[in-house]
């Protein structure tokens, strides 16, 4: 059965926390910069060209949900008419536009969007060349030309990239977002032995852009194993410009002393380069560049978490470099 529409992209997670000045400060030293601040929210804007692409409203700490690009507004009108999604209305955030507001399965929030009008980007997005590959000068990026960035400069953020939740049915929230929203399964992983009696332990599932690329995955669906059995947020995630601007923005957060949640390292699922922090109401926030993109001609794969690592040295969360998870990485419910 084909999906009512199929999503573009994300747009912008909706966080709710009880101080917006609290989280704007966070969220600049993150690297995003002050959309528009009203007395009952926060829009927060990036490097690129979208209005915004983090919302935080005010009120007692929780996950609102997130929320996705539509094509058109025909898909809006598509959506509407379903019994998991309200009227379409108009955005008040800054860009404007028009939305519907949905549930998923375990009642946390999908927004879908249309008709956003743009803004100026702050920069090319373009990032600087590195030097890898051959020997030969025509296989250099960056050629006469020095690369440098300012001491202590804030992080450059291109786009919201995922997110990821804790589910209590991974299978059954993934048929949902596919009938929906057209999301289809990249990496289903599954402990040892990972046979079809073994139960799925998460799904990396990402949007069906037909023959355009789309990123591994835009939602990994977890279990609540490690939410103490609470469906939620597990974190949100932004894509660098450079490389360089994840470890530029490890400095800016130690320095201003936020929690460390896991990194730097780079993932075996997806690929990305990582780096994870907590915000001051433990909602976890990612920074990550250079994961991978496939069309929708990639079925989905089965993984074997045992097959991740060094087998003679198994570690929690194993990555391709970097620390390992410890035994409280994204193991509590304060980010839900």
């Amino acid at each position: 059965m084909d999906p009512i529409i199929k999503a573009d992209d994300v747009a912008y997670p909706i966080l709710q926390v009880p101080d917006l000045a609290l989280q704007e400060k966070f969220l600049v030293h993150f690297g995003l910069h002050v959309a528009e601040l009203t007395d009952d929210a926060l829009y927060m804007h990036c490097e690129g060209g979208q209005p915004f692409v983090h919302e935080t409203r005010l009120g007692p700490k929780k996950f609102v949900g997130s929320a996705f690009l539509a094509l058109s507004m025909s898909d809006l009108e598509k959506l509407s008419g379903t019994d998991s999604f309200g009227d379409i209305e108009e955005i008040k955030g800054p860009g404007g536009g028009f939305k519907v507001f949905g549930q998923d399965p375990d009642g946390l929030g999908v927004e879908v969007v249309f008709g956003r009008k743009e803004r100026k980007r702050n920069s090319s997005l373009e990032p600087e060349g590195m030097n890898v590959g051959g020997a030969e000068t025509e296989t250099f990026q960056r050629l006469n030309r020095a690369k440098r960035f300012q001491k202590g400069a804030f992080p450059q953020i291109k786009r919201y990239g995922h997110y990821a939740l804790h589910c209590s049915d991974v299978e059954a929230s993934l048929d949902w977002y596919n009938a929906h929203l057209g999301i289809i399964a990249t990496d289903i992983y599954k402990a040892p032995p990972a046979d079809e009696e073994t139960p799925v332990g998460g799904i990396f599932a990402r949007l069906d852009r037909g023959e355009k690329p789309a990123d591994h995955h835009t939602i990994l669906m977890t279990t609540t194993e490690l939410s103490n059995g609470q469906a939620g947020l597990n974190h949100v995630s932004f894509e660098m410009v450079n490389i360089d601007d994840v470890f530029m923005g490890h400095e800016i957060l130690a320095k201003h002393g936020y929690e460390p949640e896991w990194g730097i390292g780079r993932h075996y699922l997806g690929s990305q380069i990582f780096d994870y922090w907590r915000s001051p109401f433990g909602q976890v926030h990612e920074h990550q560049t250079d994961g991978d993109v496939f069309d929708n001609s990639v079925p989905p794969q089965i993984v074997n978490v045992a097959d991740l690592g060094n087998p003679a040295e198994p570690e929690r969360g194993a990555s391709q470099w970097g620390p390992a998870m410890n035994v409280d990485t994204f193991g509590d419910e304060r980010g839900l």
